[in-house]
This record gives C-alpha cells, structure tokens and sequence, in this order.
C-alpha cells in the first residue's frame, strides 16, 4: 500500500491542516487529494484494516508510557490514514510538543494549532457521548501538558534576576501557557451543552497561572494584564457568578 510522502523531503509524518497537507519534518504544504480516489483509503477489513489497528496498538502503548517520540511517530501516521481522526489529530500535536527541548512560544502555538483541528473533528462527530469523551481528554491532557512546563519554569524564573539573559524568556513563555489555557477554553466552550465545564475549569487555571507572574511584569503593564484577565473574569461569572478574582502580590504585599 502506498503511503502518503512529502513531495519536497520523502517524510511520511505528514497531517493534514485544513486543505492541505503539511509535512512535519521540512514543513512543506501540498494540497490535499480528493479522499474517494487516494490509494491511502482502502475498504474496511481488509490488509489496511488491520494496519491501522496496530497502528492504534502501537500509538496507545507510546501514549500510556510517556513515550513522546514513539507517540508522534504513530499518531503520525494514523493522521495520514485517518485525516479525520480527532484522537490522532490532538496527539500528533500533543507529543510534538513534547518532543521540543524547551517550550516556546511557537510550540505553543503548534499545539494549538492541532488541538484546534482535533476540536473542529469533534464538532462534526453526530454522537455526543463521544464529543463530551473527546473534549474531556483535551482537556485533560492540556492541563497535564501546560503544568509539566509551567512548574519548572516558573521555579527557575524565580532563581534569576531580572537583567539576566533568558529573564524575560521565561517570563513570556510562562505567559503564553496561561493564554494557552483561555484559548482552549473558548474554543471548547459551545461544542455540546456540558462542555461549558471544560472552558470553565481552563479559564480559572489560566487565571491561577497568570495571577503570580505579576511580579515579574513592570507596573506600567499591570493595566494592560488587568484587562485581559477581567474579560475572562467576566466570562466565567456568566457561568459562576461567586467565581473571585485573585489579588496578585508584588514583591511587597498585595497590589
């Protein structure tokens, strides 16, 4: 059976984003073929059937071990099969993520991207059992992700001082897992009618996360932080009218 391969690098870790193709090792774009005619689809039962159940094995193995890289390379290649997959499409961005030494803020911005193919999969799936099942693990795994990178970060942020050279590396990245966590919430928000809860529950974590980096801001820019955290503020009041802000603290009591 053919695979689907990068035109520019021969890779076969290529997904699909929107309408076209994009390969992950050289990040050539191509567009994407017409379904009913790729060699890639063959029918159910058959030798690709098959294939793509040890694909799945193999995928959900590296996944419950923490293996990153054996994780990409599978869900890879279950996307290339499946480009409707959610499952394969959250995952491929989940272990990329992971396999970045340090966190930044285009990784970020990757994972995203992903996760928001997998959300847009979601919405057309008919049944709500699984859009609620599909929504709850990215959530899940997004929280997971963002707090392995943001606690150690956040410690080793407060080991430096404030003129040293990756002092502001840090301070950013830290600050764009907390919009990570407020752009998941409103793309999840409105998926079913309980999904609500899972925009909810990232709102507030983006809040706790963002709340204690007031310290390392300068004060002309509190304003500025104070804005974006009150429309989230009012956001999540349409949902829990008790919900309290957190006073952030400056190096010297509450501000």
């Amino acid at each position: 059976m053919n695979e689907l391969m990068c035109e520019m690098c021969g890779s076969n870790m290529v997904t699909q984003e929107g309408g076209f193709y994009v390969c992950q090792a050289c990040g050539t774009k191509f567009p994407v073929k017409d379904r009913t005619t790729s060699e890639n689809y063959q029918s159910p039962g058959g030798e690709s059937s098959q294939e793509l159940d040890n694909l799945y094995e193999l995928a959900r193995r590296a996944r419950d071990s923490g293996d990153s890289e054996f994780g990409l390379k599978y869900y890879s290649e279950i996307l290339i099969k499946e480009p409707y997959d959610w499952e394969a499409q959250f995952y491929v961005g989940y272990f990329r993520a992971y396999t970045y030494d340090f966190l930044d803020e285009q990784a970020i911005d990757e994972f995203y991207s992903s996760t928001a193919s997998a959300v847009s999969i979601v919405e057309g799936v008919d049944d709500i059992g699984e859009k609620n099942e599909a929504i709850n693990l990215f959530t899940d795994e997004t929280f997971g992700l963002v707090e392995s990178f943001y606690e150690p970060y956040f410690e080793e942020l407060e080991d430096l001082s404030s003129d040293d050279e990756y002092y502001a590396w840090y301070v950013n990245t830290l600050f764009e897992l907390s919009y990570l966590l407020n752009y998941y919430g409103d793309l999840v928000e409105n998926v079913t009618d309980d999904t609500y809860q899972d925009a909810l529950d990232s709102w507030i974590y983006s809040i706790d996360l963002h709340t204690p980096l007031y310290k390392h801001i300068g004060f002309f820019d509190m304003g500025e932080h104070d804005k974006y955290i009150d429309s989230y503020v009012e956001k999540i009041h349409e949902y829990d009218p008790d919900y309290e802000k957190p006073k952030p603290k400056k190096l010297f009591g509450i501000i």
